[in-house]
């Protein structure tokens, strides 16, 4: 145990001597590990999220290990390449003076884009997860399903459809903003963390740290304060959620591999996960959406992720082609 090393969450559930730690069913792995921690401080987080994922959504037994399904935590990188678009002039010579003007607009037309319009985009699959680095020294971490994209002289203005966590340089030298754009709403920062999710009509932000102002679609502003979430659709132009003193874990956990849930609805926890995995949800039965669960599950083994979410609820979660079907048990 003392010559291991332990840089993320696979690292720790991979030793049997921490899984003996976190169910306390060994007593000198609980000493070593209490020991380990004391000494270790800058791993509590990462110690604390393995430890979830073991004890799972309070069962009384691991729903995974007869299944023996390794967890795969680390980040797949994929770019997608830089792609400029090509025009082909077309113009009409029914005279000199058409021509003429004709190459000098589009000489102009194709000069601005060429040098003002380039953009760089990053996306994302289905259960993927990106980690990113601005060339501003920001850095961002993609969900699956997930598209960012950014003009190449100005990475400090970006589009965002999907999921992502920003962890924002200040600039303290020019004060220089960074700005999130959905479709819902634009997110002026100067340096900060938070996590922004635009899918499903209505854009969610989660404030960690630091402070930011929101520009709504509708003409109005918002400030946020660490431990803010709302949620905004410009469909309905209004705050569907506006609440404070949010724990953090709950809205940012998936970043490291898991979800967290505070008394979730059955319907919201699956949603969350469907909106990673591209899958839609059915139920045989309505009265199970209301079923409420607690707890973390890993979600970057779908299969995995989904039979603890079953023992959680009580309930039966069947693959049927793009659809997941759920009934009771």
């Amino acid at each position: 145990m003392t010559n291991k090393t332990y840089h993320n969450i696979s690292d720790f559930l991979n030793d049997p001597s921490f899984k003996n730690w976190a169910l306390k069913t060994k007593l000198s792995d609980v000493s070593f590990w209490d020991y380990w921690l004391e000494n270790n401080l800058d791993k509590k987080d990462l110690v604390k999220e393995a430890k979830d994922v073991i004890i799972g959504l309070q069962f009384k037994e691991n729903p995974v290990s007869e299944e023996k399904i390794n967890y795969e935590w680390s980040a797949f990188e994929k770019k997608i390449l830089e792609k400029q678009k090509t025009h082909k002039r077309a113009f009409s010579m029914k005279n000199k003076w058409i021509a003429i003007a004709a190459i000098i607009v589009l000489f102009f037309s194709i000069g601005f884009y060429a040098f003002n319009n380039s953009t760089t985009t990053y996306k994302t699959g289905f259960g993927e997860i990106l980690n990113l680095k601005l060339q501003d020294g920001s850095t961002v971490t993609l969900n699956g399903n997930s598209t960012l994209s950014y003009s190449k002289d100005n990475s400090r203005k970006v589009w965002l459809k999907g999921e992502a966590y920003f962890q924002v340089d200040k600039k303290k030298s020019t004060n220089a903003k960074f700005w999130v754009l959905t479709n819902d709403l634009k997110i002026e920062v100067y340096g900060t963390i938070f996590n922004v999710n635009s899918r499903k009509s209505k854009t969610q932000v989660f404030l960690e740290e630091g402070n930011i102002w929101l520009s709504l679609k509708n003409g109005k502003s918002k400030k946020m304060l660490p431990g803010d979430f709302v949620s905004f659709s410009a469909n309905q132009n209004k705050f569907i959620e506006n609440n404070t003193k949010v724990l953090a874990i709950e809205k940012t956990s998936w970043k490291n591999g898991t979800l967290t849930f505070n008394n979730s609805t059955l319907i919201d926890a699956l949603k969350k996960v469907t909106e990673t995995y591209g899958y839609t949800i059915v139920f045989k039965n309505t009265e199970i959406k209301k079923t409420l669960i607690t707890g973390t599950v890993p979600t970057t083994n779908l299969n995995i992720c989904l039979k603890a979410i079953e023992k959680s609820a009580n309930v039966i979660i069947t693959k049927e082609n793009t659809k997941l079907v759920v009934s009771k048990k």
